[in-house]
């Protein structure tokens, strides 16, 4: 009879699929002026792009992940009382002639700068963009907002768009925007001509910018303070963990690993989990959280790697290069437990989790991983290494057998795309 370290010699090759998605939370209405992305044109995001930067410079934010102000309904009503409706073809000439003398303007800009040269520092692309915009144009955009009555520009987030003091608003940024987009102040942005000239686009945009995407950051913080910096620590983890599985995936199979040592770095859930910090000597690092659910072995196999194709990185791309070197990775004495502990790869080999925690999963969960195998050490090939040292391995987990899968009152794996018949009367270290 075959026993389970030959039936694990089959080849189980490890698919694409990410780790599994935490459960979906209750979809939040969307408002009606939200864009979705196919809504704008390929050729009109750097047009996005630069409209929204031009909104978070009339507004001061020089960071995402601040709450925008909102305007008090008192002020709403004081101001429309000085206007009429026929008023917006009278403010935009009064724009278009409007000077860039104003003193108020030019310490408005100063403040600006100052808080994007800060921001810039720690690493705010919002502050790091504003940085790449002429003074001179800048002063412009506020000359503006001056010239139409404004102390700021505070957009009643909360309030109708078509309101007289939100008219008001959108004719201030409808002209700063065209004036300064079209002295090429966002080229960088790459927005187009034909964008910036189309005052229907702009309008959208501006509406989506506004009324969908800061009313919603205003309320997300207001009704829980804090969560926008969280958000956006989560989604910077999220996407430097994704970069680091990318990376290591492909330097793995350029350097001709196996495809089960491959399973173990191939999803953003299976690779170090870290926090952006700074040591003592305010030099960036990222300190290392460990996962109680990785084994020993799979964690210090992939940072000895690790360490391999930072350094081939480095003389390929040259030291020169912007952004090739990677923070220094630091594992503290007692590090915090990562939250990637508790995602499961789809599929990876059974020596990629520590025992202890295997032990402790579902029967369903521990049967279904018994199929991918064991991936290391890799200093024999697959059917030598399995008859050498797989069994050995395999007796540290408990992996239950088909019989007590298919007890009564268990489905057993029937939701699995393919079975696998596991005997139980064969010891596991029976010669083959």
């Amino acid at each position: 009879m075959q026993k389970l370290g030959l039936l694990l010699l089959q080849d189980n090759h490890p698919t694409q699929k990410t780790c599994k998605p935490p459960k979906k939370k209750k979809k939040t209405k969307v408002s009606q002026y939200h864009l979705k992305r196919d809504q704008i044109p390929d050729e009109q995001k750097g047009t996005k792009a630069a409209r929204f930067l031009h909104g978070y410079i009339l507004f001061g934010l020089v960071r995402a992940d601040v709450q925008p102000p909102v305007t008090v309904p008192a002020t709403v009503t004081a101001f429309e009382e000085h206007w009429e409706p026929s008023f917006v073809e009278k403010l935009r000439q009064t724009l278009r002639t409007a000077t860039t003398s104003d003193s108020g303007a030019s310490k408005m800009v100063l403040q600006l700068r100052a808080d994007a040269a800060k921001e810039a520092a720690r690493g705010s692309k919002i502050a790091k963009d504003i940085l790449e915009v002429k003074e001179t144009h800048l002063l412009s955009a506020f000359s503006l907002v001056l010239a139409a009555g404004l102390e700021h520009w505070r957009p009643d987030l909360l309030g109708a768009p078509d309101s007289l003091y939100n008219q008001v608003h959108e004719t201030v940024f409808l002209e700063s925007f065209r004036k300064v987009a079209g002295n090429f102040s966002y080229v960088f942005l790459a927005p187009t001509v034909s964008g910036i000239n189309k005052p229907t686009l702009i309008i959208d945009i501006s509406r989506s910018f506004l009324f969908s995407y800061m009313k919603l950051k205003y309320r997300v913080e207001a009704k829980e303070p804090g969560k926008l910096a969280e958000n956006r620590d989560n989604n910077n983890n999220s996407k430097r963990w994704g970069r680091l599985a990318e990376k290591r995936t492909a330097f793995f199979l350029q350097d001709k690993q196996p495809d089960r040592v491959v399973a173990l770095v191939r999803d953003a859930c299976r690779n170090s989990d870290d926090e952006s910090g700074s040591d003592g000597d305010h030099n960036k690092v990222y300190f290392v959280n460990k996962k109680s659910i990785c084994s020993v072995s799979a964690a210090t196999f992939v940072h000895k790697v690790e360490k391999r194709r930072v350094k081939t990185e480095r003389r390929i791309k040259g030291a020169q290069r912007a952004n090739v070197f990677e923070r220094t990775q630091i594992i503290p004495v007692d590090p915090l437990e990562s939250d990637l502990s508790v995602q499961m790869p789809e599929k990876v080999p059974i020596d990629f989790f520590d025992p202890v925690e295997f032990n402790g999963l579902l029967a369903k969960t521990r049967f279904r991983y018994a199929q991918y195998g064991v991936a290391l050490p890799l200093t024999m090939n697959k059917e030598m290494f399995m008859l050498k040292y797989g069994n050995d391995v395999l007796k540290l987990y408990n992996i239950p057998t088909e019989e007590e899968m298919n007890k009564e009152g268990n489905s057993g794996w029937s939701d699995d795309d393919e079975p696998i018949h596991i005997p139980e009367d064969v010891p596991m270290d029976q010669d083959l």
